[in-house]
């Protein structure tokens, strides 16, 4: 994850461990945006809509990376994700004022996920860990929305097939469906990405991508839909939940599609 974007993706010369923390941070403020409400008092409050957990994996190493200041938590809620960033930093936006002149603006960006990049890839360790905190999270939230995985890696398992963890993961459920394992596959192919394929046929002759197609989730049904509203392109019945030669923008649409359960409008009356 330490070397650079090809020149033809969205995120061309930044490093990938980079671009994955920005998203992933720009993300999760989306999502706390998306669910705050405003009371009758003027005040604004944090829906507890969704719980998150982001794991890092690298060398024999596995563990939760949301530096939120809540440290032996892996499930962290959207109020105290909201509450609890590791930094605040004054990142640069170029906007159109109202001359139509570009301009640039600084802009507060809430940080919980610092960019790491290291040798190996040990993604069966990571699938096993997401789970058991996968079962755990559905054995408690029965009648919730089934838990949602998205694996984000730039390398072949360095410790295994995963195949039969991603079936394990594929078998757990509450009472709204099974859970969903999702994958994106950040390459050096400098060409756009392959998004939502129904084939593995789709990809390129690479025999990890085709893997990873194997284990990634069919995406349901009513989902689908929602994925061809936000792409604004179609998505054919039996796609799969990969992403081939991911870049930034289609490492964040990945984010935003899996979340839409947790980004609905509320209809809510204070």
């Amino acid at each position: 994850m330490a070397e650079p974007f090809g020149m033809a993706q969205a995120g061309a010369g930044r490093r990938k461990c980079d671009m994955v923390a920005t998203v992933l941070n720009g993300f999760l403020n989306e999502l706390i945006v998306a669910n705050t409400v405003a009371q009758r008092d003027g005040t604004t409050e944090v829906r507890p809509r969704a719980e998150v957990v982001v794991l890092g994996y690298e060398g024999i190493s596995v563990g939760p990376v949301l530096q939120s200041g809540l440290p032996g938590q892996a499930f962290i809620g959207l109020p105290e994700l909201q509450m609890n960033p590791f930094d605040i930093e004054r990142r640069r936006r170029t906007e159109i004022d109202d001359t139509g002149q570009e301009i640039e603006i600084t802009v507060p960006f809430p940080v919980w996920v610092k960019a790491k990049a290291g040798g190996g890839t040990p993604m069966c360790m990571a699938l096993e860990q997401a789970r058991d905190l996968a079962q755990e999270w559905a054995t408690n939230h029965p009648d919730s929305y089934p838990p949602v995985i998205i694996n984000v890696t730039d390398g072949v398992a360095s410790d295994g097939d995963p195949s039969e963890l991603a079936r394990q993961i594929s078998e757990i459920r509450t009472n709204d469906g099974h859970a969903l394992l999702f994958n994106v596959h950040i390459t050096d192919f400098n060409l756009a990405p392959v998004t939502y394929p129904v084939s593995s046929e789709e990809l390129p002759a690479d025999e990890y991508a085709r893997l990873l197609f194997d284990i990634s989730s069919e995406i349901p049904e009513s989902s689908r839909q929602l994925l061809r509203s936000l792409l604004n392109k179609d998505i054919q019945p039996g796609a799969r939940g990969i992403i081939f030669n991911g870049d930034a923008a289609s490492v964040r649409q990945m984010f935003v599609f899996a979340s839409v359960p947790a980004t609905q409008p509320l209809n809510v009356h204070e």
